[in-house]
């Protein structure tokens, strides 16, 4: 799917699993994603940040940021979540499932 080979199963599960399968199924305490979801976003300013400050070096901070808020927002990572299917591979509860979790 995305050519990465993930050592650790575990990791890859609970990144995939919705809070709602996790209350569902009653699993344990954080065996869902929004822990690893708050790690991942700051991964990911992190990165795009980097990105731009090299690949820009003539625009302002102000600029910048904006550029940033721009990839790193809810509509641009739905896309590409879509672009590569991710949606097939989560774990829903399923009323998420049935209003259309998979899709946003």
């Amino acid at each position: 799917m995305i050519g990465y080979h993930f050592h650790d199963e575990k990791l890859l599960r609970q990144a995939l699993t919705h809070s709602s399968f996790a209350n569902e199924k009653h699993l344990k305490k954080h065996s869902d994603n929004e822990r690893l979801e708050f790690l991942g976003d700051a991964v990911l300013e992190i990165i795009s940040s980097e990105f731009l400050y090299k690949e820009y070096p003539d625009k302002p901070e102000g600029e910048l940021t904006k550029l940033r808020a721009s990839i790193v927002c809810e509509p641009t990572l739905a896309l590409c979540t879509k672009d590569i299917a991710l949606g097939e591979y989560l774990l829903l509860g399923k009323g998420e499932d049935q209003t259309g979790g998979r899709g946003r």
